[in-house]
This record gives C-alpha cells, sequence and structure tokens, in this order.
C-alpha cells in the first residue's frame, strides 16, 4: 500500500497530467457530440425549409401548367365551333345548290325578260375541253369511255391536244360542271376553314 502511495507521490505530475487529459478528452467528446448535434439540427431544418420551398415552386408550376392546359382546351374549343359552324353552312349551301338551283339553271334559259323559260340549247362539252378543265384543277382523272385516245380502247387515256378525238362530244353536261364545281368547292371550302381554325389557334398560342 506504501509502495502505491509512495509510485503515486513520485509521479504525481504524470497523474495529474492523464487526469487531465482524460479530462479534456471527456470535455472534447461531450463538445463534440453537442456541436454534431446542433448541427444536425440546424441541417434538418434547413433542409425542411428547402423542402417545402421546393414542394411550393412544384405546385406553382403545377396549377400554372394546369392554368395554360384550360387556355388551350379553351381554345381548341372554340376553334372547333367555328370550324363545325363553317361545315353547317358549306353542307347547307351544297344542299340548296344540289335541290333548288342547278338542275334549274342548267336545262332552262329566258330568251329575254319577261318571257317564259323554254328548254336551254344542248351543252355541248367536248373531250378536249373536259380533259383541259381537269388539267386546270389538277386532277387525274381517267377519260370516260367516249373521250378515250382510241376508239374501244380499254385505257383511260386523254386525247392529245390537237388529235381529231379531241373534239368529240364528252357527254358531260353544265349540269354535271356544276355538281362538280359544287363538290370541289365545298371542299376548298372545308380545307381553307381548316387552315385558318389552326393558324388561328397558333397565333393565340404564342401570345
Amino acid at each position: 500500500m506504501k509502495s502505491v502511495i509512495g509510485w503515486l507521490g513520485d509521479h504525481f505530475y504524470l497523474v495529474l497530467g492523464v487526469l487531465f487529459a482524460l479530462a479534456l478528452q471527456v470535455n472534447g467528446e461531450r463538445r463534440y457530440d453537442d456541436g454534431f448535434g446542433t448541427a444536425k439540427a440546424k441541417g434538418d431544418e434547413a433542409l425542411a425549409e428547402l423542402r417545402s420551398e421546393h414542394d411550393k415552386l412544384r405546385a406553382g408550376a403545377a396549377e400554372q401548367n394546369l392554368v395554360l392546359y384550360r387556355q388551350q382546351v379553351e381554345r381548341a374549343n372554340q376553334a372547333e365551333q367555328v370550324l363545325l359552324r363553317a361545315q353547317d353552312e358549306i353542307s347547307r349551301l351544297k344542299q340548296q345548290l344540289t335541290q333548288e338551283r342547278i338542275n334549274r339553271v342548267s336545262t332552262q334559259y329566258t330568251p329575254a325578260r319577261g318571257a317564259a323559260p323554254v328548254a336551254a340549247p344542248r351543252f355541248v362539252v367536248t373531250c378536249g375541253w373536259l380533259r383541259d378543265f381537269n388539267a386546270a384543277l389538277g386532277a387525274t382523272a381517267p377519260a370516260p369511255p367516249g373521250c378515250r385516245a382510241y376508239a374501244g380502247a380499254q385505257e383511260a387515256a386523254w386525247p392529245a391536244p390537237s388529235s381529231d378525238a379531241e373534239l368529240l362530244e364528252s357527254g358531260v353536261s353544265a349540269a354535271d360542271i356544276l355538281a362538280h364545281a359544287r363538290d370541289y368547292g365545298a371542299w376548298a371550302l372545308a380545307n381553307l376553314v381548316q387552315l385558318n381554325a389552326l393558324i388561328d389557334l397558333h397565333d393565340k398560342d404564342e401570345r
């Protein structure tokens, strides 16, 4: 026992140094734990704030996208309504031409004002005229049997310009031509309405 006390007395400063070092270590670890806990709490708080901000931004972007989508749907619906109204108008005009006008204005005429209508003279459309009419419209319609380049030919080739065959009667009447113009006009008007609707929709999207 005395020897231990003696040893401690002889090594007092060494023991004191060791105890001091241990105290420093314990205090340092406690401070480290306190600092780590504080830093972690601040980091968690900052992360929560960042996530909250991101959530707000996402919600705002989603709401803005929803507004833009609804605006696009509304513009598309408006364009569709314009298109449908135009198609109805084209259909009514086509029906009027078919049922009321084409036959009347194609088969009779009045020689003078106040005169009674009489049968219209026979309207002759030559094969060459019909060929060039189709060519002017960009159509690739085959020649009818009476207008084919050679009598009895099975191929639907049109007679060549300046040939005798181009002066043959095609069998097409004035009413046929007007009916064709009716159908072609309805097709062209429908395409024009669709094009204008697309242009208008595109212009509104860019505003």
